[in-house]
């Protein structure tokens, strides 16, 4: 999609970032530990991926109320900056994206 300009705008609709949130939380626990968790700890891996998930989806409902409360883009950021102030929202804004980047590694 292209605007009058011919730069091509940038957007995600609610198949895209919901494909975004579960590809990081599939790819990086089911996939790509799942081998090692059951070679260390057995079938309780099966309760541990559980007790995961519920935290998981309790996190997911917990931004959809916000982003229905708050519905401008700025996640977390913004979030924190209506709620609490700027100053935690600056923080909250780095140590989001710090712990994308060791998600991201891991």
């Amino acid at each position: 999609m292209s605007d009058k300009s011919g730069h091509s705008q940038r957007s995600i609709g609610l198949f895209d970032a919901t494909g975004i949130g579960v590809g990081a939380i599939v790819g990086g626990g089911i996939l790509a530990l799942a081998g090692t968790a059951f070679a260390a700890t057995g079938p309780s891996a099966v309760l541990a991926f559980l007790l995961n998930g519920l935290i998981a989806l309790t996190t997911a409902l917990s931004f959809t109320e916000l982003a229905t409360a708050f519905p401008q883009s700025g996640g977390t950021y913004l979030f924190a900056k209506r709620i609490v102030s700027v100053g935690a929202a600056f923080n909250v804004g780095w140590v989001v994206w710090f712990a994308s980047i060791v998600a991201a590694a891991l």
